[in-house]
């Protein structure tokens, strides 16, 4: 009696084995998807998963596996393993699943980084009952995620004193013209040595400079410059203190063109997932440009493509004028400072915000 139930015991295994061998994955799909395309940092939305068995055979269990870049951090949830490095974080969930039966999961999710994540595939893996077979498939997902960098308040941007960006009040961009004098007036803190009048001066015995009248046909270009000093070759030796300036940039770009300013974007970083080519976005003023830069700059790889000196040199090769370029930069290196004040005395406005050392 007992060797029969054994055979039968272990036909039983096999027979069930066999089945779940040939039919384990059979009408089983997968899909997975962010309830948005981009967020801010910092901002929560939900990561969903539907998982579904199209047959009458159970499955007693399903192991699915993923993985994503570190920058993304999941919530607490039950049936959910998530294993993270410095650059990339292992997700595990295990299910139970029935006949003609789908789950649908919704994992609360924030972005701590700016970035670009891509998730591409997902396996899963179930069999049968005891463990004894296990089937394997793999689900291509290409899934895209954009987060963009945090938008900063005014105040918080490293502005000059007498900056023009902490000045505006219209909807049009209103700059000093260097080609415009409407008289003269007395010399005050910050003012330049070729703005002095010499003549008036004399004639006064009290510092004059001239009065410039005002254009509002300038555009905004703004030069981000990956390069942590003017020696530096290609290495970011400091990412967090780049990635304080990309959120300069978002801010100011941000700041502009709700005022109506066509704001450009220039950067000697290049591209996550495109050519090595510095990255270059003309000045417009268009409905879609505030959201064009936010992907740009969420897409932003913290590699050096070329100096941004060699950038202000094609500037000025293409006889750019009635710009303003704001340089965002860890640095004031001497070739750097030298391109900036040529194209300035080509008709540009030149300014420049320094960014600190991170701590």
């Amino acid at each position: 009696m007992l060797p029969w139930f054994l055979v039968s015991a272990v036909l039983i295994v096999f027979a069930v084995g066999w089945i779940y061998e040939r039919f384990a994955l059979k009408g089983v799909s997968y899909t997975r998807y962010f309830t948005q395309r981009a967020v801010f940092e910092e901002d929560p939305l939900e990561m969903v998963e539907v998982i579904s068995n199209a047959k009458p055979l159970p499955l007693p269990w399903l192991r699915l596996e993923s993985s994503m870049a570190a920058g993304i951090k999941f919530g607490r949830q039950n049936n959910l393993d998530v294993y993270a490095g410095d650059i990339y974080q292992n997700h595990i969930s295990m299910f139970y699943l029935r006949p003609f039966r789908q789950i649908t999961r919704r994992h609360q999710v924030s972005c701590v980084r700016r970035g670009l994540y891509r998730l591409e595939s997902a396996t899963l893996t179930t069999g049968d009952p005891l463990g004894i077979v296990a089937k394997v498939l793999k689900f291509e997902l290409n899934l895209e995620l954009l987060v963009y960098p945090r938008i900063l308040a005014l105040e918080e941007l490293p502005l000059p004193n007498h900056s023009w960006l902490g000045n505006l009040a219209v909807r049009r961009w209103i700059v000093e013209d260097p080609f415009l004098t409407s008289g003269i007036r007395e010399y005050r803190s910050g003012d330049t040595l070729k703005s002095i009048n010499w003549k008036a001066t004399a004639k006064t015995g009290v510092m004059q400079v001239h009065q410039r009248d005002y254009t509002a046909d300038h555009r905004l270009v703004i030069c981000l410059n990956v390069e942590s000093s003017e020696t530096m070759w290609r290495n970011i030796l400091n990412p967090e203190r780049i990635e304080l300036g990309i959120r300069y940039a978002a801010s100011v770009a941000g700041y502009a063109l709700q005022n109506g300013i066509e704001t450009g974007f220039l950067c000697n970083g290049r591209l996550k997932g495109g050519s090595k080519d510095p990255i270059r976005l003309e000045p417009s003023a268009d409905g879609g440009q505030l959201e064009w830069l936010l992907d740009t700059l969420a897409r932003v790889e913290l590699d050096r493509s070329v100096s941004m000196t060699r950038l202000l040199e094609e500037e000025l090769e293409a006889d750019t004028r009635d710009t303003d370029f704001l340089i965002i930069s860890c640095h004031q290196g001497e070739t750097l400072l030298i391109q900036a004040e040529l194209l300035e005395r080509n008709g540009n406005g030149i300014e420049w915000m320094d960014i600190p050392e991170t701590a």
